[in-house]
């Protein structure tokens, strides 16, 4: 019983510290960049790069914002995405879900915000998915330069005349994925791992083998 017990404790405290872990990185992703894009074409050896984040779209968004005018897409604006405004409500609703996975592991509330927490990140990938569809699809055919109507990927290469444009997540979202595994997986992977290394096979050698049956102990 007391051996239960103190499993229970025990358990119960690495919960914590594991939340506790997945709550610094969800506030970390609060002001994280959530999607990044890097152009590269003969014309721009160093590259041009985009980074979005809850405060909008940085980097070398002027000359992005020239080039698309000469194909006929959108200018990027902070204004087309009103959901970034939404970012903050998201990092606290996922610290919520941390409190009530860490809390109720085995209810279905701690169950539902595991899912949450794995949904935003997921949720914020998909959402500028759609934005990049929306510019891809929103191209003007009186524009300067013809390009027939194409959606960039949120996740890795897209070739658009002599521009290759790779994009990936940003670090807000590996950080709130990190989050989603510390309270989903990690504590089962750190029991297995403890419950292994207390039950490894000791080797000894054959001096220290005969000791001990002198003492008894085998």
């Amino acid at each position: 019983m007391a051996d239960a017990k103190a499993t229970t404790r025990e358990q119960r405290g690495l919960r914590i510290v594991l939340g506790l872990a997945a709550a610094v990185l969800v506030v970390l992703a609060w002001r994280l960049p959530v999607w990044e894009a890097r152009l590269t074409a003969p014309q721009y050896p160093q590259g041009l790069s985009l980074t979005a984040s809850a405060t909008g779209v940085t980097g070398d968004i002027d000359e992005v914002n020239e080039l698309n005018h000469y194909v006929g897409m959108q200018a990027f604006e902070t204004s087309d995405a009103p959901e970034m405004a939404l970012w903050t409500p998201t990092i606290v609703l996922a610290l919520i879900a941390v409190a009530l996975a860490v809390a109720l592991p085995r209810h279905l509330v701690g169950r539902l915000a595991k899912i949450a927490l794995w949904a935003i990140p997921i949720g914020a990938l998909l959402d500028v998915q759609y934005r990049l569809y929306q510019y891809g699809h929103g191209v003007q055919h009186d524009a300067p330069i013809r390009l027939d109507p194409f959606t960039p990927l949120v996740v890795g290469p897209t070739k658009v005349l002599n521009f290759t444009t790779w994009a990936y997540p940003g670090l807000a979202i590996w950080c709130l994925f990190g989050a989603a595994f510390l309270v989903t997986f990690a504590p089962g992977l750190v029991r297995r791992v403890r419950d292994r290394w207390q039950h490894r096979p000791v080797y000894v050698s054959d001096d220290e083998f005969e000791a001990l049956e002198r003492a008894g102990r085998v």
